[in-house]
């Protein structure tokens, strides 16, 4: 791979981790802005690892949503955004708790947004500082992902689109592999947020009964994955050479010049 100019050659850990500290630390003191909280309530406010802790945090947030919606909003936002861009795992748990907390019509919006402002910070932080770390730790993955993105740079909203509504490659690893190939930021924010919404969707919407969800794998089934592959099938549809022609031949003939005007509707 070639080195982009201006990215820096200090080892990445060096600089990810004071951001990382400061990130937390970021998160901490919005965290205990929080109104008065008992001492059980605090044991529930932690980064979720499973439905029954985003159950319990739900507890606490309904209670104080009403008086301090900011606040909770603040929280629940800054926390989604650190845990994508740090590729902590957790998010598809807070967004059950959107459902629960804000409804699908403000829930579904508000992740999509999350998402794509939290993954733009791996963005960035690759763009300066990942490149070694995914050339030393998973250099054959990140070269096939440099070959389809060279492939398909002709129609890279397509593609970038695919990757996005696809699992065939986990979205931290999108995020960190996308600057090391100029990936252009505005395709991947908004491909990102456009990307993310169909799965968004399904986990928000089963937020809406968040206290009957015993596990996630009831909400991600086999019919949730086949709504991603086919939307993922849809979205690289067009990068197709057949569908091409065909969509030339279709915007080349709405272009055709209308016929010229005879001499006698001239004359007229």
């Amino acid at each position: 791979f070639q080195e982009m100019p201006g990215r820096s050659e200090v080892h990445p850990l060096v600089v990810v981790g004071p951001i990382f500290v400061v990130a937390f630390a970021c998160l901490i003191f919005v965290l205990t802005s929080f109104p008065p909280l008992e001492d059980s309530e605090w044991q529930k406010l932690k980064l979720p690892k499973s439905v029954v802790d985003v159950q319990e945090i739900r507890t606490v947030m309904v209670k104080y949503s009403d008086q301090y919606y900011t606040t909770v909003l603040l929280g629940y936002s800054m926390t989604y955004i650190f845990l994508q861009a740090f590729s902590v795992p957790g998010s598809i748990f807070l967004s059950f708790l959107a459902g629960s907390l804000y409804g699908l019509s403000f829930g579904v919006p508000l992740v999509c947004f999350l998402s794509a402002c939290g993954a733009s910070g791996s963005y960035w932080i690759s763009y300066f500082f990942g490149r070694r770390l995914l050339e030393t730790y998973c250099p054959d993955k990140l070269k096939l992902f440099g070959e389809q993105i060279e492939k398909h740079r002709g129609n890279l909203w397509n593609y970038f689109l695919f990757l996005r509504f696809s699992p065939f490659l986990p979205n931290w690893f999108v995020n960190l592999a996308s600057p090391v190939f100029n990936i252009p930021f505005h395709i991947f924010w908004v491909g990102t947020f456009i990307g993310v919404s169909a799965q968004t969707f399904i986990a928000v919407k089963a937020g809406l009964t968040l206290q009957d969800i015993k596990e996630a794998s009831d909400i991600l089934d086999l019919k949730a994955f086949a709504t991603l592959f086919g939307l993922a099938f849809l979205s690289i549809l067009p990068t197709f050479k057949p569908v091409q022609n065909f969509l030339d031949k279709v915007l080349l003939r709405g272009q055709q010049a209308p016929p010229k005007a005879t001499k006698k509707s001239q004359g007229n």
